[in-house]
């Protein structure tokens, strides 16, 4: 059978199931595309001065959340933990245009942006409370941290594409232990922890590292909580104002792991452990994260001012009233003029 009849057949054996994830995968992937790519437009070209030190790990994290969203866009991964093997069935366009091989590859890339993203989820708390207690670090230093955390995630990247197992012989076993499932057409890879030891080590570098990498995140939060609570009384009212929004945006940004990353997480593990058996499971894991790179940047475009004024200018500038008031210490601590809307002030 050649790669056209293959996707006919595919098509043709579509559950609901598969109809509404690939749909949602498709909504998150045209809403995240393009707000990665404005956000990153933004950091290059409209960032003041005072904020060239930080946009570096804006843009390190803004990249990685718009690899994952092509990627994961491109992939459209079903799950089946099954016992010892994990099987991978691809609903998007790698699996179209480059069959079960594309399918994988595009899902070595999507895990990892993904664990790339869980890497850097604690450096915006770790450099506001850096630069509240030490002197402000060397542009050099943050992009030589930034790669550093990046050859972590491409070690596991490479582990992940050695550790593939044949077609066949997932196809078997899940002929063997999922015999329901009628997979015979559809596009599907995968690996088996048994016969190649590196899927183990690699799964753990995804699942695991999360639960620590969030105690670092609370770690850095309450640190910058404390500090500007006992230290509040010698900032001037514009500092305080902006330190007092800082605390609502790393609350926020605290919450997105709670929501969107534990609970594929925890569904992932008790599927796997056969504590629940429901179908749906299958697709939730990879739905809920790719809701990540549309929540992030529109976290960044509403609070940091630059970038928010920025956005509008390109996109509401009928709405925008521009009216020099005082300037104001913002979020990460640049003093900007400040432009009022009759909607968003």
């Amino acid at each position: 059978m050649n790669r056209k009849e293959q996707w006919v057949h595919f098509k043709q054996r579509w559950t609901p199931y598969d109809y509404a994830a690939s749909t949602f995968w498709w909504i998150t992937g045209s809403l995240a595309i393009p707000l990665n790519i404005i956000l990153i437009y933004l950091i290059i070209f409209k960032s003041p001065k005072s904020l060239q030190l930080y946009s570096i790990f804006l843009i390190n994290t803004t990249l990685g959340d718009l690899v994952f969203t092509i990627s994961c866009t491109l992939a459209q991964i079903r799950l089946i933990p099954n016992k010892w093997a994990f099987a991978y069935v691809s609903y998007g366009p790698a699996g179209w245009i480059g069959g079960s091989q594309g399918g994988y590859w595009a899902y070595c890339v999507m895990l990892h942006s993904l664990f790339y993203m869980f890497l850097c989820f604690p450096i915006s708390f770790g450099f506001r409370y850096w630069i509240l207690i030490r002197p402000v670090p060397e542009q050099r230093s943050c992009i030589i941290m930034c790669f550093c955390l990046w050859l972590v995630a491409f070690a596991q990247h490479i582990c992940f594409i050695f550790s593939e197992s044949p077609v066949d012989e997932i196809e078997s076993y899940l002929k063997l232990n999922k015999p329901q499932y009628k997979l015979d057409h559809f596009f599907i890879s995968g690996n088996h922890m048994i016969n190649s030891p590196l899927t183990s080590i690699t799964l753990a570098t995804i699942v695991l590292p999360m639960f620590p990498i969030y105690c670092v995140i609370i770690f850095f939060y309450k640190r910058v909580h404390n500090y500007l609570l006992h230290n509040s009384t010698a900032m001037s009212e514009g500092t305080e104002k902006g330190h007092r929004k800082l605390i609502q945006v790393l609350t926020v940004q605290a919450c997105v792991p709670i929501f969107l990353v534990f609970p594929p997480i925890t569904l992932y593990g008790l599927y796997h452990l056969e504590f629940i058996d429901v179908t749906i499971a299958e697709y939730l894991v990879y739905t809920i994260f790719s809701v990540i790179p549309v929540v992030q940047p529109i976290i960044t475009l509403y609070y940091i001012k630059p970038y928010n004024h920025g956005f509008r200018r390109l996109f509401c500038r009928w709405m925008i009233r521009p009216v020099q008031t005082k300037s104001l210490t913002t979020v990460y601590g640049e003093r900007e003029t400040h432009y009022s809307s009759s909607r968003y002030d």
